[in-house]
């Protein structure tokens, strides 16, 4: 059990490094920040503590608001992301979600497309309907949430491949 917290605990601080040190420094387009973090929560196993799972989407998103300076939308947005987590990961695989390796192994592509995308797009339009909280600019929160989760989808995708053992 030590060895794997240790792993989990240095795969997030390494996550977590990334994004700060790297990811927030991107703004393509001028709009374009991916959110790496989030493979924090897509990877996170079934088999652990659900509260576990809140409070680190709360320190996460704390981290992530303190360093862009965005007034808690990463918290409201990861936490709401890691409460529903349960639910998406049953509607995207189905009878597979309780299997220990059925995000990496046990269940079709498109099934790990679609809970990885769930995840992505559910955070991009919570974080942008805080940013802007206008009606009047509802087409902008889409947009954005829209092509922020296409580019944050492509680069956890490319990491999840690069990461998982075949």
């Amino acid at each position: 059990m030590n060895r794997e917290l240790f792993r989990n605990i240095s795969f997030y601080t390494l996550i977590i490094a990334l994004q700060l040190l790297i990811f927030n420094q991107f703004n393509l387009f001028g709009f374009i920040t991916p959110f790496v973090y989030l493979i924090i929560f897509i990877y996170y196993k079934i088999s652990y503590d659900k509260t576990i799972l809140i409070l680190l989407g709360f320190l996460i998103g704390f981290i992530m608001d303190l360093s862009m300076q965005t007034y808690g939308c990463h918290t409201f947005s990861s936490i709401t992301v890691c409460f529903l987590r349960t639910r998406i990961e049953k509607s995207s695989f189905g009878v597979n979600a309780y299997l220990p390796l059925a995000m990496i192994k046990g269940t079709s592509t498109l099934s790990r497309v679609a809970f990885f995308f769930s995840i992505i797009i559910i955070h991009s339009l919570l974080y942008y309907s805080l940013i802007f909280f206008k009606v009047s600019l509802l087409g902008t929160i889409f947009l954005y949430a829209f092509i922020n989760a296409i580019a944050t989808f492509t680069i956890i995708w490319i990491i999840a491949r690069l990461t998982t053992n075949k």
